[in-house]
């Protein structure tokens, strides 16, 4: 291996993970927070209500309870098991790894200030997510999980929810620590698959042949479809993938914001996740009709010439 090239890997993978690590830490701190001091309940009371106004407290959820895709599921789950109807539960299940203030603010860093990255994201997440909860709570009132589900286990990706069942708050001392266990192991979690993100962007630019880039990168048609599968089996971390994606600047703008959409929906933690949580049907309702909307509405978006 070159030892320039690999130079310049390094010096790529560690400025990634050096701007991303302070977003995702202040992203698994946050969430740690509200899963220790405030719950599911929150939701739960707000969302018996008709099914439009359950979707938009759902599709909004994440900015009073910041969840990253990688502990959606679980916590959906037990919404679900709680009452919340499937037209806010799948709205906030999809869209509150985006739509939170973790989020958007490390996507405006990422993109150095722009705030039309930021819009064009939370649209992107948006639309799918009210589609999907509009069909999904209209379908009827069988329940969404699977049937054989072992219900009294909430299996996650470390996320702390250790108080998010009970009725009374922890002590002071018991909550802060809670809190700090449930942040250093999301962190370590995620951190991860950060890492291993920032990794798949370095050999994207030094390791692959300029001429494959060029002919993948050059046309919208193949960017977008690329770009979406690289989501998908980076698995990055919603909180920090703008960095990854920014990283990327070969890509036409469509296609990193198809990236930055499909990712908080659909990747290699969420597949297997719907598939053992949801009914079959759902489930590949789930992983079928976000990565449909977002092909849509970013092959428009860059065919229309809507952005720069």
């Amino acid at each position: 291996m070159d030892q320039s090239a690999f130079a310049v890997f390094a010096a790529i993978v560690s400025s990634i993970v050096i701007e991303a690590a302070p977003f995702l830490l202040l992203g698994s701190l946050l969430s740690s927070i509200i899963a220790v001091y405030v719950g599911d309940k929150a939701l739960s009371r707000l969302a018996r209500k008709r099914l439009p106004v359950q979707i938009a407290l759902g599709l909004f959820a994440g900015l009073l309870l910041p969840t990253c895709e990688c502990g959606v599921v679980p916590v959906t789950r037990r919404l679900i098991r709680k009452g919340v109807p499937a037209g806010a539960a799948f709205p906030f299940m999809l869209a509150a790894p985006v739509v939170n203030p973790v989020s958007m603010a490390s996507t405006w860093v990422a993109f150095q200030g722009s705030w039309e990255m930021v819009a064009w994201r939370v649209a992107l997440v948006l639309v799918p997510a009210a589609m999907l909860g509009w069909a999904l709570g209209a379908a009827g009132a069988e329940s969404p999980l699977r049937p054989a589900l072992d219900m009294a286990h909430d299996a996650g990706c470390g996320c702390c929810h250790a108080h998010a069942d009970q009725q009374a708050r922890p002590s002071i001392g018991q909550g802060l620590l809670d809190v700090l266990r449930g942040t250093g192991r999301e962190f370590l979690d995620m951190g991860m698959f950060l890492i291993l993100g920032a990794c798949a962007a370095g050999l994207f630019k030094v390791f692959l042949p300029q001429e494959l880039l060029a002919a993948v990168s050059g046309s919208v048609w193949t960017a977008v479809p690329a770009m979406m599968l690289a989501a998908v089996l980076m698995s990055v971390c919603s909180e920090a993938d703008a960095f990854v994606a920014a990283s990327l600047s070969m890509f036409p703008p469509a296609a990193l914001l198809a990236f930055l959409a499909i990712g908080p929906m659909l990747d290699l933690k969420l597949i297997p996740a719907f598939l053992a949580v949801f009914r079959r049907k759902i489930a590949l309702v789930l992983i079928l009709a976000p990565a449909t909307a977002v092909y849509l509405l970013a092959m428009g978006l860059g065919l229309s010439g809507a952005l720069p």
